[in-house]
Order: C-alpha cells, then structure tokens, then sequence
C-alpha cells in the first residue's frame, strides 16, 4: 500500500505530472485507476504471468495516454551491467551461470 499511498500523494501535491508502476499486484487497481483519472500511467508487469485483470484499463481512460508492458526474460538479459563493473579500487564481477 505504501506505492499506492505515495502515488497518490504525489499527484495531489503536484510533485508528478506522469507515473511508471512496476508491479502485477491487483491491490493497486483502485488507486491506479484513480490516479489515471489524472495523469498519465504506464504500468509495467515484472513477472511471466498475465497482467492482473484489475490492472488493466484502456489507453483513453481518464486524462489518457496510459500504456502496458510487460518485461520478458530477455529485457533483463539485454540490461545487465557490464561484466567486471569497475570502480574505484574495486571490482565487481557476475556470479557464474549469469
């Protein structure tokens, strides 16, 4: 609840004009519908599974210009830092198998 809490905050403070929410979680669907009644949303589904059917809305609801993603195996493969991370005096490398 603390994201649903913060989004909301921040919308009615004036602190965003726009949000991403990574999640799959159907608890979010009340304040992510509010909040799309107000600014743009993108919502981005972290996990395999479907987008909870709670989550969903339309690209038009509201003020509009919402979109949907959800991230496969290879958007996290095609992210990965560089292997050895440098810095200062340190170095950092993949665990095996990465």
């Amino acid at each position: 609840m603390n994201v649903a809490a913060h989004l909301l905050l921040d919308i009615f403070n004036r602190r965003i004009d726009a949000a991403v929410v990574m999640s799959n979680d159907s608890d979010l669907a009340f304040p992510l519908a509010e909040a799309r009644k107000l600014v743009p949303i993108g919502t981005v589904n972290p996990s395999s599974a479907y987008l909870a059917t709670d989550l969903r809305g339309k690209a038009g609801n509201g003020v509009g210009h919402h979109w949907w993603r959800q991230l496969a195996a290879a958007d996290y493969k095609a992210h990965q830092l560089p292997d050895p991370v440098t810095g200062r005096a340190a170095k950092y490398h993949r665990p095996g198998g990465w």
